[in-house]
């Protein structure tokens, strides 16, 4: 409770979390529906995966390099604390805050954009799949959280593999419009794989088949990172 208020009290991480995904969402709504007038409703599944970004490679891993730069996770340890207790009670904070960002999302599809939500129990699946497929990507934020010395190199990290994460996935330019070297590259990332299945679940149809073996994969180098780093890297101490 302590770290989810403290969220709501820095005005950035609040801009990422809630305005940088829904201003994505209003934009690219703009472009794409011209040309494709069911754009939202086919790419919603893709557009609320936004704030899951934001959330955690812009904003938990700035606070987590913060955090272990001014040595407060070794301050917590002295005092009797479990350090690793408290960076999951940041990671939880956050995930509270991606739940509030995506009703805000859904909330705006349906009043502006006249969005079609499905049944409750599709609704819930999504939501359990999106929070499995965040997984990856809060292990993300604690290997550049880790990785770096201060905030200022976290953010001139995280925001470049934010950014290649949304073009390579689809989420700037749909799939379904890159052509040559770029969609093979963007079919073999396994976000877009992961996007393909939480597309599947509100449309009963996949961007392409996701290569389950390949996302595992990625997910445990990523996940054999996480704990490399905060073994060797992680929790400074004077």
């Amino acid at each position: 409770m302590i770290e989810l208020k403290l969220r709501f009290r820095v005005p950035i991480q609040l801009f990422f979390v809630f305005g940088f995904p829904i201003f994505l969402m209003i934009a690219f709504s703009v472009i794409f529906a011209k040309n494709n007038p069911s754009y939202l409703q086919e790419n919603l599944g893709i557009i609320m995966m936004y704030a899951v970004l934001s959330a955690s490679i812009a904003s938990l891993s700035i606070e987590i390099s913060k955090y272990n730069a001014d040595q407060y996770y070794s301050m917590l340890e002295r005092r009797g604390a479990n350090k690793y207790v408290y960076l999951l009670a940041q990671i939880l904070g956050f995930v509270l805050i991606v739940f509030l960002s995506s009703l805000v999302i859904l909330a705006i599809a349906v009043v502006v954009y006249h969005y079609q939500l499905p049944r409750f129990g599709v609704v819930l699946l999504y939501y359990v799949k999106l929070y499995l497929y965040a997984i990856p990507f809060f292990l993300i934020s604690i290997i550049i959280g880790f990785g770096v010395k201060n905030p200022a190199i976290a953010s001139s990290l995280g925001l470049p593999i934010m950014f290649v994460s949304f073009f390579l996935s689809g989420m700037m330019i749909p799939f379904s419009q890159m052509t040559g070297i770029i969609r093979v590259i963007s079919a073999n990332f396994f976000l877009t794989q992961l996007l393909s299945a939480l597309t599947e679940t509100l449309t009963h149809h996949y961007l392409l088949q996701p290569n389950w073996l390949e996302i595992l994969l990625s997910v445990a180098v990523i996940l054999l990172l996480a704990i490399y780093t905060i073994r060797h890297r992680s929790f400074a101490k004077r």
